[in-house]
């Protein structure tokens, strides 16, 4: 299938095996793309289709510092396809979290990994193709980047991210709190749950009274959030 991106009339082809760009994906775009400057390397983490890394290496027009990496070789297939239909150079490797890129350093790293609870990703939408494993509640793969991205990017480097409020939105921000000298909010969205989901709600609630995720109800909607966050030291 074909996926056009944020305001950019990018199009991409999406494999059925490769995790679809969803809202957060473009919110990560959006609000990132102000403070990524000309001629700077950056690396997006979790590329999946390449959107991410796709859509800022066309708004900067970046030649040769555009990196890409995921753990799924599919996911690393999609991104070098989308590179050519884009006419974009950049560097492909496949592998989990850093491990691609022992001994480099970026300016800025844009990480959009699986990060909600994984009982919650069973019955959405999102994961119907591809695994999530990001632990009982959404952690496992925020936290790993939050915790090694220091030794990847430069002096002045910066790291962004998404919160999806459907893990355990503490736990992260209290590891970049613990990383990072500098945490900063930079967007935050609300979103319906899909319909689909609600058959599921006394799971949702049950997530919820134990902390595990978050979201609010209102008029009979449920209503969870992204939070867009930047951290630097």
């Amino acid at each position: 299938m074909y996926y056009n991106s944020y305001r950019d009339k990018l199009k991409l082809y999406i494999s059925k095996n490769v995790f679809q760009p969803t809202g957060t994906s473009e919110l990560l775009i959006k609000n990132s793309i102000n403070y990524i400057k000309n001629k700077k390397k950056f690396l997006d983490l979790g590329c999946g289709s390449g959107i991410i890394g796709i859509s800022i290496a066309r708004k900067i027009k970046n030649k040769n510092l555009n990196f890409f990496s995921d753990i799924s070789k599919f996911a690393c297939r999609n991104t070098i396809k989308n590179l050519k239909l884009n006419k974009i150079k950049g560097i492909v490797r496949q592998g989990s979290i850093f491990e691609p890129w022992k001994g480099e350093k970026f300016d800025y790293i844009l990480c959009d990994i699986a990060a909600i609870a994984e009982k919650v990703s069973e019955f959405s939408p999102w994961y119907k193709n591809c695994e999530n494993n990001s632990g009982k509640d959404g952690t496992n793969h925020i936290v790993n980047v939050l915790k090694k991205s220091k030794k990847y990017l430069n002096s002045k480097g910066k790291l962004f991210f998404p919160i999806v409020s459907l893990s355990n939105e503490k736990k992260i921000l209290n590891v970049a709190k613990r990383n990072f000298l500098n945490l900063k909010k930079l967007s935050s969205k609300e979103w319906p749950l899909p319909k689909t989901m609600y058959s599921k709600k006394k799971t949702l609630y049950r997530l919820k009274k134990n902390k595990v995720i978050n979201f609010k109800e209102k008029l009979g909607i449920i209503i969870f959030y992204t939070d867009i966050y930047m951290v630097s030291n």
